[in-house]
C-alpha cells in the first residue's frame, strides 16, 4: 500500500505546476475567443468546465486581471475585457517598438542554446497550420515570441512582451479562422526569418524582419486617432493584409 501511495504521489502535479495549467487554459480560452469579451467568469463555472482546481482557477484570474485580459469589478464580478479598435492600436504601437528592441538585445546576449530554444518553440508550426489547430497555433506563436523575449535578458521586457501579446493574440484569433493556410505558413516562415537576423546579429535585418511581420496589420482602419500612422510606421512595407484578416503577432 505505501508503495502505490508513493506512486501516486509522484504523478501528482505540484500547485505552481497546476496554477501555470490554469493559467494557460484560460487565457488560450480568452485569446481564441472562446471566452468572449464581456462574458462573466464565476470561478465555480470555470473548474467544471475545465477540469481546474478552484485555487488555481483564482489564482489565474487574478493574473490574467493585473494583465488587462479579465476586468474585476465591485458589485459586478469578474468578466473579460472588451476588444475595442483602441486597445488594438496602443498594444500594436508598444509591441513594435519593445519587440524590435528585445529582439536586438537577444542578438547581443543570446546563446547557441538561446537560438535553438527559440527555434524548438516553432516547431510544428507547419503541422498545425495544415492541421487547422488554432489553439495549438496560438500556442507555438506564444512559446516563440516568449522564447525571443527570454532571451533578450531583461526581466522587466520579458513581463512585458508577455502581456502585450496575450492582448495581440485575441486580435489576430479574429480572422485566423479565415486565413488561408498557406498564408499562416508563410507569416511562419516570416517568423523563422527574424531568428535567422537574430544568429547573423545583422541589426537593421532584425527590424525589417520584425516590421514585416507586424506588417500584416496596418490597415489604417484599425488606427483610430490618427489614420495615416501605418504610412509613417512602414514607409517602406510591400505587405499588405487581406481584408478582414487581422495579424497582430
Amino acid at each position: 500500500m505505501a508503495k502505490r501511495k508513493g506512486s501516486a504521489q509522484k504523478t501528482q502535479k505540484a500547485p505552481t505546476s497546476r496554477r501555470a495549467d490554469a493559467y494557460e487554459r484560460i487565457l488560450l480560452a480568452i485569446v481564441i475567443g472562446e471566452l468572449e469579451g464581456g462574458t462573466k467568469l464565476d470561478e465555480k463555472q470555470l473548474v467544471a468546465r475545465y477540469g481546474l482546481g478552484q485555487a488555481a482557477v483564482r489564482d489565474a484570474l487574478f493574473r490574467l486581471s493585473l494583465e488587462g485580459l479579465v476586468e474585476r469589478r465591485a458589485r459586478i464580478g469578474t468578466q473579460v475585457s472588451e476588444l475595442s479598435l483602441k486597445s488594438l492600436q496602443d498594444v500594436f504601437e508598444a509591441r513594435r517598438l519593445l519587440e524590435t528592441y528585445a529582439a536586438a538585445l537577444a542578438a547581443e546576449r543570446s546563446n547557441a542554446s538561446d537560438i535553438a530554444a527559440i527555434r524548438e518553440a516553432h516547431r510544428g508550426h507547419d503541422e498545425a497550420a495544415d492541421a487547422r489547430d488554432l489553439e495549438q497555433l496560438v500556442l507555438i506563436d506564444m512559446r516563440f515570441h516568449a522564447a525571443i523575449a527570454k532571451a533578450s535578458r531583461n526581466a522587466e521586457i520579458e513581463r512585458s512582451l508577455t502581456r502585450l501579446h496575450n492582448a495581440a493574440a485575441r486580435y489576430w484569433c479574429m480572422g485566423l479562422n479565415r486565413t488561408p493556410t498557406e498564408q499562416i505558413k508563410s507569416q511562419g516562415r516570416a517568423h523563422l526569418a527574424i531568428v535567422d537576423a537574430i544568429e547573423a546579429k545583422d541589426f537593421r535585418l532584425i527590424e525589417r524582419r520584425i516590421h514585416e511581420v507586424m506588417a500584416y496589420v496596418p490597415d489604417p482602419r484599425f488606427f483610430v486617432n490618427e489614420p495615416m500612422l501605418s504610412v509613417r510606421l512602414f514607409p517602406d512595407a510591400d505587405v499588405k493584409p487581406a481584408a478582414p484578416i487581422l495579424e497582430t503577432h
